[in-house]
């Protein structure tokens, strides 16, 4: 099929008068070479509040902050490694911050973590709702929060870790 489109390609170049080279080939694209994921950017409502669910609720770390420091963007992640993915909490930078509107397509961000029932007991006790842990796929427990925006986290519990 691709020999046939080349043959397509050709005969039209002759039709136009061009010049075929003989064994005329496309050109290869250039070579890449990925580096790794830098991770998901939710847009937030409040930087600060979002910051503390995920730093004191999720143990995650604060990596980086810029912009204005009333509306800062922020980069939190398991770490201090900023080259590991982690997750960007992003916001308006001027005027009204807007609502979020969550539509079907994103569903939600899975995360490993240890020890399912502490960290729920930590989460309800910052104020936030810790979801039921479920044993899912025979031996996977799973708990599902959400964040102070609506973006669904599945956190499923490290092997060989403690379990309450």
């Amino acid at each position: 099929m691709k020999r046939l489109g080349m043959n397509l390609l050709a005969a039209g170049l002759l039709v136009a008068g061009l010049p075929v080279a003989a064994n005329a080939q496309a050109p290869a694209a250039p070579a890449i070479s990925p580096e790794g994921m830098v991770g998901p950017a939710l847009y937030v409502t409040d930087p600060a509040r979002s910051l503390k669910f995920y730093t004191e609720g999720l143990g995650m770390k604060l990596r980086m902050r810029f912009g204005p420091a009333d509306r800062p963007d922020i980069v939190v992640g398991f770490g201090p490694n900023p080259a590991e993915a982690g997750i960007m909490l992003i916001t308006d930078k001027s005027g009204p911050i807007r609502s979020i509107a969550h539509a079907h397509g994103f569903d939600r961000i899975a995360l490993r973590m240890p020890d399912l029932a502490g960290l729920a007991v930590r989460l309800e006790m910052l104020g936030f709702k810790a979801g039921e842990i479920k044993l899912v796929h025979g031996s996977i427990r799973m708990m599902m929060v959400t964040d102070p925006d609506g973006y669904r986290l599945e956190l499923i519990e490290t092997p060989g870790k403690p379990a309450s």
